[in-house]
């Protein structure tokens, strides 16, 4: 059978999971400091603090692919990892721990030893460390893969000798610990705890009884390993082997006994959501209980699959929910209520009842509101108020002056162009045309380009979208238009470009129209077309962004004709019909600011009769500057 891209195993031994010493970091670049990668406490009944955790430590740990510097090959070396990767990884299993109620103490390749099982048909040296035994097993799933048949005999947790770097120690690597395929580092633990693959099913009943959650969630578990190999294109996956079986010292007796539920109770990151919830606890007995949800309005919300399970850790009970309810992206708040009953055990209560509220963590929902005059003089001063979030960190009020002047976006200017570039690294987002011989110009040597850079990203699994997005505050009056020429490359019918608007920070995006669409899987445009859409009148300022994106089916890449025109050719991009707003100067404030005084100085320059400002709150929650609040338009007028 042809294996999922994306496979993984839970560690199924019946054993008790991985608990860790501390971890010496090893050397780090140098002039910075180690962050924190332990010890955190949330308090899940906050929204804010929730989404000052999820910014300052989940998302701490994202980048971790530029940071692996992984030294070995494919040729037979395993390799090492930096510290400041471990790191990442650690960082990552500890904040799901603190989410999820549990210490957040939990080592990764602290130097511990493997666990040798007596009834263990194959034993490697007692001294063998888990960070090393892991990382050999990694790359032994790499080197047995197939790509042609997508069979890899290696994926499995006892791997037969004779495999392509099998030994006694990849072979105990991968009979204690969860082992990922197409992922590896803080992704792998985000999968492990998510249970599913891109298409929202479970790989196996590994996934579907949540055997990777519940290793990394044990709450006595203290010490775990990693192992890590990149991966360099879709014939050699990265891949992900995590040590979850704990030696006796390591297990933390002194944990509390409770409930650990996924998602968990309070407010929760809805790009963490999962088809498959679960509840655990130590002793309980699950195998009369039953399982009944609701929504915020008391509506039941139906479950499926209901699975009870004594494996791979503690006790549990987990069942499915729909599409919907286990989606991964929400704008609005969005409330499900549990209620387990039924439940056995001495001591053990026999129901328990929590709430599970999923959250757009880039969505600030406290009011930034900024009030104050609606004019004000010239030669004078403003009072504002303002009303900050809940444990804000810092504050922003930024000056914005309306122009009513024209702009074209040519592209012939790299140092002038006021764009935000989403392309791929591989390939410029200003396109020369002279490059691409025969193709010829648009307007100007220069042109804004959307191709795909790359077939697959084994991080995203998927093909990568392209954007670019206009960095102006536009504010469209009625009649109001965006105009642009284009010319499509090699585009297949597959692949299209949308011109989006949002006028909540990018949370959002709405198509404005329809997409253009490749017309032919072998030719080029011969001709310049324009495009001139209407944008909707609105006092709220608006961005635009261009998205190149691919629907399935064929389509041509950067990475393999890169001398090739493929995608589209974007050129003079304007507005008709619309004011855009100039920011002039960014004020920082300190959280506990509560006025803000308005004047020349704090506007960044003059401020003279007839013009229009407006200003804006901005707030800073987990390192993070959210986008600007509500505007607060003022006149000036004359003295």
């Amino acid at each position: 059978m042809k294996m999922n891209w994306f496979q993984m195993a839970a560690c199924a031994v019946v054993s008790f999971p991985c608990l860790a010493q501390a971890w010496e970091p090893g050397t780090y670049p140098a002039g910075s400091a180690r962050m924190e990668t332990g010890g955190f406490s949330v308090d899940n009944q906050d929204r804010n603090d929730v989404v000052a955790f999820w910014h300052a430590v989940y998302e701490a740990s994202e980048g971790y692919q530029e940071r692996i510097k992984w030294n070995g090959n494919y040729t037979g070396d395993s390799g090492n990892v930096s510290a400041v990767f471990v790191d990442d990884v650690e960082r990552r299993l500890n904040y799901f721990r603190a989410m999820c109620g549990l210490n957040s103490h939990g080592k990764v390749n602290s130097g511990s030893t493997v666990i040798i099982d007596p009834v263990d048909p194959f034993k490697p040296a007692p001294s063998t460390k888990k960070s090393v035994a892991a990382q050999n097993a990694a790359l032994m799933l790499v080197r047995n893969y197939n790509p042609g048949t997508g069979v890899d005999p290696a994926l499995t947790h006892h791997p037969e000798p004779g495999l392509t770097g099998w030994s006694t120690v990849s072979w105990n690597a991968c009979s204690k610990s969860n082992f990922a395929f197409g992922l590896y580092g803080p992704g792998a633990i985000t999968e492990y705890m998510i249970e599913k693959i891109s298409n929202g099913s479970a790989t196996s009943s590994w996934n579907s009884l949540v055997g990777h959650r519940r290793w990394c969630l044990y709450p006595r578990a203290t010490d775990f390993a990693t192992g890590d190999q990149p991966g360099s294109s879709a014939t050699r996956p990265p891949s992900n082997i995590f040590y979850v079986i704990q030696n006796d010292h390591e297990l933390d007796d002194t944990a509390p006994v409770g409930f650990v539920a996924f998602p968990s109770p309070g407010f929760f990151p809805a790009a963490l959501n999962t088809p498959f919830w679960s509840l655990s606890r130590e002793d309980a007995d699950f195998t009369f209980a039953t399982v009944k949800m609701s929504d915020s309005k008391g509506n039941p919300v139906p479950v499926s699959n209901i699975s009870r399970s004594d494996e791979y850790g503690d006790p549990a009970i987990i069942w499915q929910v729909s599409d919907t309810v286990g989606a991964s992206s929400v704008y609005d708040d969005t409330i499900y209520n549990v209620k387990v009953s039924g439940i056995g055990g001495d001591g053990i209560p026999a129901s328990y009842s929590y709430s599970v509220t999923l959250i757009n963590p880039d969505r600030i929902l406290s009011n930034q509101k900024l009030s104050g005059p609606a004019t004000m003089k010239s030669n004078a001063s403003g009072a504002f108020t303002l009303t900050p979030p809940p444990r804000a960190e810092a504050l922003q009020v930024v000056a914005l002056k309306k122009q009513s002047s024209s702009w074209t976006e040519d592209a012939e200017n790299s140092k002038n162009t006021k764009v935000i570039d989403g392309t791929g690294d591989n390939y410029p987002l200003l396109a020369k045309m002279a490059s691409y011989s025969g193709f010829g110009p648009i307007s100007g040597a220069y042109s804004f380009h959307l191709t795909f850079s790359t077939s697959y990203d084994a991080i995203l699994r998927g093909v990568p979208e392209q954007t670019f997005e206009l960095d102006r505050e536009i504010i469209a009056k009625t009649g109001a238009k965006l105009n642009f020429t284009y010319r499509r490359g090699y585009m297949t019918r597959g692949t299209s470009l949308s011109i989006e608007k949002t006028g909540n920070g990018g949370l959002t995006w709405k198509p404005l129209g329809a997409p253009i669409k490749g017309v032919s899987d072998t030719t080029v445009d011969t001709s310049i077309s324009s495009a001139s859409i209407s944008l909707p009148k609105s006092s709220t300022p608006v961005r635009i962004r261009f998205r190149y994106f691919t629907t399935g089916g064929s389509i041509y890449t950067h990475e393999a004709t890169p001398t090739f025109p493929t995608g589209i050719f974007i050129d003079d991009i304007k507005t008709t019909g619309c004011d855009w707003l100039e920011p002039t100067k960014v004020n920082f404030l300190p959280a506990t600011a509560t006025t803000f005084q308005f004047d020349s100085t704090k506007a960044g320059g003059k401020l003279v009769a007839g013009e229009g400002w407006m200003l804006a709150l901005r707030t800073k929650l987990g390192g993070k500057w959210f986008p600007n609040g509500p505007v607060k338009p003022v006149a000036i007028v004359a003295p």
